[in-house]
């Protein structure tokens, strides 16, 4: 009984390399390889790409995929260790050490370069406006001179003070905060990326989405400065889930709308109109 324990518990702790081999993927740093997990912070108030499920745990298109991540190099979607993370903490809980990898709608931007590093982009869109379902709002001209809100931290700030003018940013901790202020009339709109955006105009009667969209960006997971081996290691998982239909499969368990899952394949599977 005790060695065919033994012989169990060191098979288990071969399983990431071996798994990560079979896949003829690059290995794991080894502090992470050790630890048995790899840290991964996801949102869990921007749906359809994270949000808190019925059991308060992260459900979303952007979580399958960290756990899948966790199952590359572990051999079980377990191999991830999930946190939620606001826009505005993403960042710092990396650099910190609390985190390994960001994969929580973080677009690329010039100044997070200088402090984190990506992986390749895994998706890009545009972003949209939320309004009240009887505003005057038809169009991003209709915004000049107008406030909306944005969650603190988002990358959609100064795209709209370059080109809506006289407009007025509120920014407030969370979606949910946002939506709660815009359903309470204390802003014209609310600003976040497109799926986000197009998710929440389904689940509120009260309120539309602006059809033309704004800020084209690229998403990738963030990682620290000077990270190559675990960089290698992401692309190749993210290479993997492109390839094998995982984006084609998971799109429509989080997106109800046809048109919207078809929009958000095109983001996944699709090479981006400019960078």
């Amino acid at each position: 009984m005790r060695l065919s324990t033994l012989l169990l518990s060191g098979a288990l702790a071969l399983s990431g390399a071996a798994f990560a081999q079979a896949q003829d993927l690059p290995p794991l740093p080894e502090a992470i390889e050790k630890a048995g997990q790899i840290r991964i912070g996801v949102k869990c108030d921007s749906p359809p790409f994270g949000a808190s499920g019925p059991d308060g745990k992260p459900v979303g298109i952007e979580v399958e995929m960290a756990k899948k991540i966790g199952e590359f190099a572990f051999g079980s979607a377990e191999g991830a260790a999930l946190s939620c993370v606001t826009s505005e903490a993403r960042i710092s809980s990396l650099n910190s050490g609390k985190l390994d990898l960001i994969l929580a709608t973080l677009g690329r931007t010039p100044a997070r370069q200088e402090v984190i590093d990506y992986s390749n982009i895994y998706f890009w869109g545009s972003s949209n406006v939320l309004v009240a379902a009887d505003s005057p709002v038809q169009t991003l001209a209709d915004l000049e001179n107008r406030t909306v809100i944005v969650v603190k931290g988002a990358t959609q700030i100064k795209w709209l003070e370059a080109n809506i003018p006289g407009i007025r940013i509120v920014q407030l901790n969370t979606t949910a905060d946002g939506v709660q202020a815009l359903m309470q009339g204390r802003a014209d709109g609310f600003v976040g990326d497109g799926g986000l955006v197009y998710t929440l105009g389904g689940n509120y009667p009260k309120l539309r989405v602006v059809e033309e969209g704004l800020d084209l960006g690229v998403n990738g997971v963030g990682l620290r400065k000077n990270e190559p081996e675990l960089q290698a290691f992401v692309n190749a998982v993210l290479e993997e889930l492109r390839k094998d239909g995982f984006y084609e499969e998971i799109i429509p368990q989080f997106v109800d709308e046809p048109a919207v899952a078809e929009v958000m394949k095109r983001g996944f599977l699709e090479e981006p109109p400019q960078i």
